[in-house]
């Protein structure tokens, strides 16, 4: 674990022994992939806190649940995984509600590995969206990176390979995962890019499955609220285009000349 004078660093509220276990991360970006899946992760697994990510330089926010006061990056920890080779190796999760800023991504990137290493953890799987201006119709596409330790994993579930530069608090986990023997693998799913994508959340939960033996997750009421989400947006398009014409119309907006 981090030292006390470390930025950032990590704060245990618990002990407990997360060896064998796999840590999944979720960080507000491109539809708020990460965080929409972590956040239905843990809800959805009863999962508990087991601590939180400290630093001077996050920005002035917290989260209130049930008005108590929450740090904005948070760990939790389910308490058995079903199926797990080492009995009472919990999955945990990382869960964000705050885009820290740009100079402290490889920071926390560089943290998340050493406590994972030091915990014993066996695999780290962070979840990404991708921007889109429209989600294609279908399913959703989602592509992985990987450091070479975590190779024969993608290779084994044939998960996609990604192409092309990287950036951002991916790209900051992944180039701390460089040289590791930790297995480090980064799902990213097409997200739009203007607003929640829930069924691109759902997907990439979907995708992690395998990854945690006998893992059970029911993603349909995430892909539920996305087609609310989805029909909420198609209303306002309507109401706005509405409002427009109503705008070029002769005679309309009088009052404001």
């Amino acid at each position: 674990m981090a030292g006390p004078r470390s930025d950032p660093r990590i704060v245990e509220t618990r002990a407990l022994s997360l060896r064998g276990s796999t840590l999944v991360v979720g960080f507000p970006t491109h539809g708020l992939v990460g965080s929409v899946a972590v956040s239905y992760l843990v809800h959805s697994l009863g999962m508990t806190p087991l601590g939180y990510l400290q630093s001077d330089r996050f920005p002035p926010t917290v989260v209130m649940e049930a008005g108590e006061v929450q740090p904005p990056v948070r760990l939790y920890a389910s308490r058995q995984v079903p199926g797990a080779k080492r009995k009472g190796s919990p999955l945990v999760a990382v869960l964000s509600d705050i885009q820290p800023p740009p100079e402290l991504l490889n920071g926390i990137g560089k943290r998340l590995l050493d406590y994972a290493e030091t915990k014993g953890i066996k695999l780290v799987v962070a979840l990404e969206g991708q921007p889109v201006e429209e989600t294609p119709p279908g399913e959703v596409r989602v592509v992985a990176m990987s450091n070479p330790s975590a190779t024969k994993i993608r290779e084994e579930y044939r998960f996609l390979p990604a192409t092309g530069l990287v950036t951002g608090f991916a790209g900051a986990l992944l180039s701390a995962s460089v040289g590791r023997k930790l297995p480090v693998l980064c799902l990213v799913a097409q997200a739009h890019k203007g607003h929640p994508d829930a069924r691109a959340a759902a997907r990439v939960l979907e995708i992690i499955r395998p990854l945690v033996p006998m893992l059970v997750i029911d993603t349909r009421p995430l892909r539920r609220k996305a087609e609310e989400i989805e029909g909420d947006l198609r209303r306002n398009i309507v109401q706005q285009r509405a409002s427009m014409k109503e705008l070029s119309e002769p005679g309309a907006g009088e009052m404001y000349r």
